[in-house]
């Protein structure tokens, strides 16, 4: 075969390529992992249907659009753990395409491939491919949506070459597709207008600066504002939802100062959620200079000048957005996956630019630059997925793994509550709903002994599920109470929930055994409790009597 025949050849199947190696990397154990809390409410929202799913995403923190496409899928696929992240999974792939012909499109073949790489090896673009949630598909249609904007402006080098007032009349299809996908958007997070946002910024720039002195200037204010209203009629059923929904969001209270908010965006976007930023050092610096150097604007050319630009607010605007509206937490880091696309193809141009200096010397040396700067970000990257795969320390919470010891342990009768009431949807998935008790949110302390009343009447052994205390009970009343009323046995740990198992009886109101042992000059125990019948597998209770004698300064631990 010809050497010229060989490179068209791989030029053709190179996307393709990166297409299988993002598909591989996105459904490689996708199953793996238990669902956590948040999968356990697409699960059980996505079961419903169609007027209860809109009435639970009512009562959310995100429009109804993803569950309901959810619904749909989930009748045609069952909802096993692999169906549910599926669509999560092509949507990441679909994301790739779309960065690839982004970059392409705007700054020619080289970037392109360069950005579909790194878009296809994301560490965050993954975590969030195999998460049954709507973050994916959110950054797929932001994806789509640009570039549909591009087809519809001629944003880009190829497209604009022919510089100042080179835009025709506006096409009736890209707009009909441009006000489908944002939509669309719109349905599936709240945080979308963001990229909206982005959008008629950078029209107002092509309208000001291209169509200066057009015929047509006019007509694509026109068209361009008919566009947004059509959005915004198609969006009006739910708006005000929506405006309920964004304003009861809270804010992070200036929590993290700006440079640590700042670094942990770097961090995130370059080597993904499952690196410590202690490590991350090398990689941050060597994704930070190289988006720097894609920032750099073209010498000529508005096609490429707008391109960068738009580019630029892509990904620098939700990130500005975040922390004008202190919105920045790390548990909302997800919501920058819009800005991904923009962040690769910048890079990707930062590379090809890189590799550009190079072929100054030698047109061997270029392609080696471009390729060696590639692999680099690569093996910088190659961690992160190793953790995200294979690391226990950064799995999801195996909701699956307790419901398995359960069956295998609890006994029929046994009940179960949950401390965090939001661990129904996902708990249950796993372990079907038979004495299953969620504890009030945010009880009194009134509350929380009338609660445990009602348990403890019908069990003799009780377990317990912690997670998230500091939100849903924050003075820890349901387990103070239950260190009244019954006995701890056994506790261990599930990602961040814990297990605790109780055995159930009424503490005796004085000790059978007498000690009088001193601890020290403070503290005494005064005496022991210990049933004395014990039936085969059940729990001993044992209960110690102190005394203090004098103030005591320190905190101590017992043990039995």
């Amino acid at each position: 075969m010809k050497p010229y025949r060989l490179r068209a050849l791989l030029g053709r199947s190179l996307p393709l390529m990166l297409l299988l190696l993002a598909a591989l990397l996105r459904f490689y154990r996708l199953d793996a992992q238990s669902l956590w809390n948040d999968e356990g409410n697409s699960a059980r929202i996505a079961e419903r249907p169609l007027g209860l799913i809109l009435e639970a995403a009512a009562g959310d923190i995100h429009p109804p659009g993803y569950y309901i496409m959810l619904h749909g899928w989930r009748a045609l696929a069952g909802h096993s753990e692999f169906a549910l992240r599926f669509p999560s999974a092509l949507a990441g792939v679909a994301l790739v395409a779309l960065t690839l012909r982004l970059g392409r499109r705007s700054f020619g073949r080289d970037v392109g491939l360069a950005a579909g790489w790194l878009a296809a090896l994301s560490p965050f673009a993954i975590y969030y491919s195999q998460e049954a949630r709507m973050y994916a598909l959110l950054g797929a249609l932001g994806a789509a949506s640009t570039l549909v904007m591009g087809l519809l402006l001629r944003v880009g080098g190829d497209s604009m070459a022919a510089g100042r007032g080179s835009l025709p009349a506006p096409r009736t299809g890209w707009l009909v597709a441009y006000v489908l996908l944002g939509t669309a958007g719109l349905y599936t997070q709240y945080v979308f207008p963001f990229i909206l946002a982005v959008h008629n910024v950078v029209f107002g720039v092509a309208w000001w600066v291209l169509l200066r002195r057009t015929p047509v200037r006019w007509r694509w204010l026109l068209a361009w504002a008919g566009a947004q209203a059509a959005m915004a009629l198609l969006y009006l059923p739910w708006l005000p939802i929506a405006l309920g929904g964004v304003t009861g969001w809270s804010a992070a209270g200036r929590s993290h100062p700006l440079a640590a908010a700042l670094l942990d965006v770097l961090r995130v976007l370059s080597l993904g959620l499952t690196w410590p930023l202690e490590r991350a050092a090398v990689g941050m610096v060597c994704f930070g200079l190289l988006f720097a150097l894609g920032l750099l604007p073209a010498r000529d050319g508005w096609g490429e000048r707008l391109g960068v630009l738009t580019f630029a607010l892509y990904a620098l605007g939700p990130i500005g957005l975040v922390v004008a509206f202190d919105l920045y937490k790390p548990a909302w880091l997800k919501f920058l996956l819009i800005v991904l696309p923009a962040w690769h193809v910048l890079v990707a141009r930062g590379i090809v630019r890189l590799a550009g200096w190079a072929r100054h010397r030698a047109r061997s040396l270029s392609r080696i630059v471009a390729i060696a700067g590639c692999l680099a970000l690569a093996a910088l990257s190659a961690p992160s997925l190793g953790n995200l795969y294979f690391n226990p320390a950064y799995a999801r919470d195996d909701y699956r793994g307790i419901a398995a010891h359960l069956a295998a342990s609890a006994p029929p009768d046994a009940c179960v509550v949950l401390d965090a009431p939001n661990q129904w949807e996902v708990f249950t998935y796993y372990y079907p709903d038979r004495n299953v008790y969620p504890a009030p949110y945010r009880p009194t302390p009134a509350e929380a002994r009338q609660f445990l009343e009602r348990v403890l009447e019908r069990c003799e052994r009780l377990y317990v599920l912690y997670w998230g205390q500091a939100e849903s009970d924050p003075q820890a009343l349901i387990e103070t109470a239950l260190a009244e009323r019954a006995y701890p046995a056994d506790a261990r740990w599930y990602g961040n929930v814990r297990l605790t198992l109780y055995g159930v009886g009424a503490t005796p109101a004085a000790p059978q055994r007498p000690s009088g042992a001193d601890f020290g000059a403070s503290i005494r125990l005064h005496g022991v409790a210990v049933e004395e019948a014990l039936a085969r597998g059940g729990i001993l209770p044992v209960t110690l009597f102190w005394q203090a004698l004098a103030p005591i300064g320190e905190r101590y631990k017992v043990t039995v």
